[in-house]
Order: structure tokens, then sequence, then C-alpha cells
């Protein structure tokens, strides 16, 4: 039985959400999400953005101390950090380094010092081939910076906040603030003559962004913490996920590319195998994950829904500004 992610979600109501980095595609989709329920209050660490029916901080806490003043004025229940840690690593900005972990032990203090939740999006592409579907204890392990990084982003959340709830997925969304994202760019490619260049390759078990917002409230409502994986519940990579996304929006299917075959491993963040495997977040919540059409479908459903005008800020849902 397939799991209803919105009709769970409205079960379990969570007073005051601060959810940082609403410029990514997983922060965005959460925020918009979240505020059908919930208080919420968004922040974006790098450009500005508009997303409706949400509180918005206009200014970017830069330092440890204006993230620490930022937590003690909104007070919330629960912070989401959705970082470059949350991107996922088929999209053109994927890259993790030392400066962004510096900026999760900002938050990671600053919530542990007012007793909030602490929730993070992590990434899918801490792993490589050759296994697939990996655990959360896997090791097949990727050896890049980026890798290497989000692990230690991860050890320093579980360190420094032990009841912290780490999700690792690969999510597609539209993109916030309007600007074109993957996912925007992936279509108009489409649309234009079908020859998207996407490889056969990686593999990966995506994820739409809103989905996880069921995810997220029911692993709350039932105390969960640690590392879980929650993604989708099929393994394409990114010429299959095309197609699919193409048969849904009715527009030309991508040219198949010429066929690829591994002389060597591939070597990259996000260049090889890291489908996960999710039998401990479907054990802990009994769910099922959602196939990847499924997620398509209500991608398209958001062009019509609100929810994708709430994302890009194109509502006219009034805005309420946090001082």
């Amino acid at each position: 039985m397939t799991f209803s992610w919105h009709a769970r979600a409205g079960r379990h109501r969570v007073d005051k959400v601060l959810v940082a980095g609403i410029e990514t595609v997983v922060g965005g989709n959460l925020a918009a999400g979240f505020s059908e329920n919930s208080l919420v209050t968004g922040i974006s660490l790098k450009e500005s953005i508009q997303i409706t029916g949400i509180n918005l901080e206009s200014r970017i806490p830069s330092t440890p101390e204006t993230v620490r003043q930022l937590i003690e004025r909104v007070n919330p229940d629960r912070v989401v950090f959705c970082g470059n840690t949350s991107r996922s690593c088929w999209g053109e900005e994927a890259s993790v380094d030392e400066s962004d972990l510096e900026q999760v032990k900002s938050w990671i203090a600053a919530a542990s010092q007012v007793g909030s939740q602490f929730t993070l999006i992590s990434s899918d592409a801490s792993f490589t081939g050759p296994w697939m579907f990996h655990s959360e204890n896997g090791h097949s392990l990727c050896s890049s910076t980026s890798g290497l990084t989000v692990r230690n982003i991860e050890e320093t959340a579980l360190r420094e906040c032990p009841n912290a709830l780490i999700l690792r997925t690969n999510a597609f969304g539209w993109q916030p603030g309007g600007r074109p994202g993957w996912i925007e760019s992936l279509m108009a490619s489409l649309e234009r003559c079908g020859d998207t260049h996407l490889d056969c390759i990686r593999h990966a078990t995506p994820i739409l962004a809103s989905d996880l917002v069921g995810i997220i409230v029911a692993a709350w409502a039932n105390g969960l913490s640690g590392i879980y994986h929650a993604c989708g519940a099929e393994r394409v990579n990114p010429l299959q996920f095309a197609s699919r996304l193409a048969r849904q929006f009715n527009l030309p299917i991508p040219k198949t590319s010429k066929m690829e075959s591994l002389v060597e491993p591939a070597i990259g963040f996000g260049c090889g195998e890291t489908s996960l495997q999710t039998c401990k977040i479907r054990r802990a919540l009994e769910v099922s994950m959602p196939m990847l059409d499924e997620g398509l479908k209500r991608l398209f459903q958001q062009q019509n829904n609100g929810h994708q005008d709430r994302v890009i800020g194109r509502n006219t849902v009034p805005l309420v500004r946090v001082a």
C-alpha cells in the first residue's frame, strides 16, 4: 500500500519550524509544504528568495553569533538545515566544502542552545559503486573531497547534537525563486529538441522534494534520530529519469545517447552509484517509498494546485516579514 504523504502529514502539527536554506530545491519545497500545518520561518543561506505563506528572514546570518541571535529570536521547535548537502548530486551546483562544515557547526550549536530539535538534509553522494542500494552503514564510500566533507558534517551533527535527525536523499522539484533549476533546465532542453546529453552511468533513487514533508513529519512524530535514507523506490539513471519526465509532461522523449560502459570505476562526487536502501525508515514508519512515476505525476500537478506558485513566490498570499 502506497504511503499517503499529505494525509499522514496532516495528522501531526509542528508548531514552529525554521527552515534554513530555502533557496535550495529541498529547502524551498519543504518550507512550502510545512506551512500547510505549521508556522514556518524561512531563511536563505545565499541569495534572497521569496516563498509565499511563510515568515521570511531578510538578513542572511553570516557568523555564529548572528545565527545564534536568529534562532534565539525565532525560538523554533525544530530547525531543518538544507545547505549544499541537500542539493541533488545530479544538479550543476552539487559540491560541498569546508565552509559548509563550518556553517553547519554554527547552526547545530545555536539550535542546541535553545533546545530546538535539529534535522539535517544530507546527500546520497556520500556513496559510490560498485554496490547499489547502499544501507545507512554501507562501505562503498565516495573518496572525493565533497564526499568526505559530507560525512564529516554528518558526524559533527551526531556528535554535537545526539537527537539530530539526518536524512540522506536525492531530491528533485521546482527551483525556489523562479530562476531555472535542474528540472526547469532539463524540461527546456527536452522541449527544444530532446537532446539532453544525459548519461546512463550514474544511478540514484530520486524522490520529489515535497514528498519529504510527510516523511519528516512522521519521523518527528515517532521521535526518530540518527541517520536514515529517505528516497524513491526506483533506481534510475539520468537518461531514464528524463524519459519518464518527458512522458509525464508530454515533451519529446530524449534522444538515446551512445551506449556507455565502464572500464574503470566512476570517480567523483555523485558520478557513480548513489542509490539508497530504505529498509530502516520503512520499518520505523511502516510506510512505502514513492515510485518515480508517482512523484513525477505530483510534480506535474503542482503546476496547478498552488504548490509551484508558493515555491517560486508567485502567489498572492501576503508575506509576513520577521523583523
